[in-house]
């Protein structure tokens, strides 16, 4: 169920997640002055990914060190989808008393953006650098060893969108239930059709990875994508002509052990080879991440991420 509601929200009754406010255009009739806003341009890299490829974290290890060099500004997100390297071992306490790859990371959003931008059908690891170059011949797919090029290039970027994230616990309700307002503004006047996506993601997994020829079972996976709270082609955010100063609101509601259940679920009954070992999220973990993209050539414009937990 949607609500759209002006402004600021109350939300009492909600459904795992729900949004509750927006997409909310407050039009300025004076447009604000942003020429001294904070905003700058955040880079997104999609990390495909499988706890099966034993190469994956080398590319891991390259989205740590261009966040050692640029910072926050570098947010990244780690796919693990595909039925060759990130299915899970089954369960089996007499063959693999370990353990060993029986946890499903896999969730439907990653499958779903994998299977359109062919990720894993053509090798991992793979990745994206804000969905630049996206075309049927595959330049959007890029190689690690191309990520640290393009980022600079796409940091010399002029900002188009600003992104605020509020998180709060919800004190009426469950203790995993919060409420969440992504905030946009527009920093530049754009023509187009913009779309919003947030999702949840969770950093600092230990469990096991191929790495090389080892099978590491303490290997610290970051940057998961646990869920969406928009479709996963996100929320519609402005149509044809957005002004300069225009702001956006729009609210979400979740409940987290609700997400959880749900991607439990969906690896037991829906996913190839799926063992239902999904769960265990650490909520002191967990992130917001929303990003905007141009609905023509899906590039994202701008991202922003928040700890769920961060006042």
């Amino acid at each position: 169920m949607k609500k759209i509601i002006p402004y600021l929200f109350f939300a009492f009754v909600f459904a795992s997640c729900e949004v509750i406010e927006g997409p909310y255009m407050s039009g300025n009739i004076n447009p604000i002055d942003t020429s001294n806003n904070n905003y700058v341009k955040n880079i997104l890299i999609e990390d495909f990914t499988g706890h099966l490829c034993k190469n994956c974290p080398d590319a891991a290890s390259e989205l740590d060190a261009i966040q050692a060099v640029y910072g926050s500004r570098i947010i990244g997100l780690a796919i693990h989808s595909g039925s060759t390297f990130a299915r899970p071992y089954p369960i089996d306490p007499t063959g693999n008393p370990d353990e060993k790859f029986t946890y499903d990371f896999r969730t439907s959003w990653g499958e779903e953006l994998d299977g359109f931008f062919e990720i894993s059908a053509n090798g991992l690891p793979k990745g994206m650098i804000n969905r630049i170059d996206y075309n049927s011949s595959g330049d959007h797919r890029k190689d690690f060893g191309q990520w640290s090029s393009i980022v600079a290039d796409e940091l010399d970027k002029d900002v188009k969108f600003g992104i605020s994230i509020e998180v709060n616990q919800n004190p009426l309700m469950l203790s995993d239930q919060f409420d969440i307002v992504v905030n946009s503004e527009a920093v530049s006047s754009l023509s187009g059709n913009y779309k919003l996506v947030v999702c949840i993601t969770e950093n600092n997994i230990v469990n096991w990875q191929k790495d090389g020829d080892i099978d590491d079972p303490s290997y610290i996976h970051k940057h998961v994508l646990r869920s969406f709270l928009t479709p996963t082609w996100g929320d519609i955010l402005g149509v044809e002509e957005i002004n300069i100063g225009d702001n956006f609101s729009n609210g979400y509601s979740c409940v987290i052990s609700d997400l959880e259940n749900d991607n439990i679920a969906h690896s037991q009954n829906t996913l190839s080879l799926g063992t239902g070992n999904a769960g265990n999220w650490n909520i002191n973990n967990l992130y917001v991440l929303a990003y905007i993209y141009d609905i023509s050539n899906y590039e994202i414009i701008q991202v922003e991420e928040k700890s769920l937990l961060s006042k």
